[in-house]
């Protein structure tokens, strides 16, 4: 497997994964009045720039993986689930709409970029002479 590919996927597994605790876990830490100053963190700077992350990592990791390696259509499929997940949660229906809509989205994205790497160390075991 390719050390970039394996790199990129770990990273982004990981991103996504803190993606989806900022997204569960802010909401009730700014909900304490002790802890009122952390309310930057629901900068919508820091929504966009975890999900320009994530789109990043899909189009240099997923993408290159699907033409060049394995041809599985599974991870990118996720991923797309995962942004549509992302995309409705602005959509602006209550507070909890969107907590429950982006996590799922981010674990989406999460589990597309495992699933990647899966195959890639698949593909790279099976042909190892």
């Amino acid at each position: 497997m390719n050390i970039k590919s394996k790199t990129l996927d770990i990273v982004a597994i990981t991103s996504s994964i803190i993606c989806a605790i900022h997204c569960a876990a802010i909401p009730i830490v700014i909900s304490f009045s002790s802890l009122s100053s952390l309310h930057f963190l629901t900068n919508p700077y820091v929504e966009r720039s975890f999900i320009s992350l994530a789109i990043i990592f899909v189009l240099v990791s997923l993408w290159p993986s699907y033409k060049n390696s394995h041809g599985k259509t599974k991870p990118l499929f996720l991923a797309l689930i995962g942004f549509i997940f992302i995309a409705l949660g602005r959509i602006e229906i209550t507070e909890l709409w969107e907590v429950i809509t982006t996590v799922v989205g981010a674990l989406l994205v999460s589990a597309a970029h495992f699933f990647n790497w899966r195959l890639l160390k698949t593909k790279d075991t099976t042909h190892q002479h």
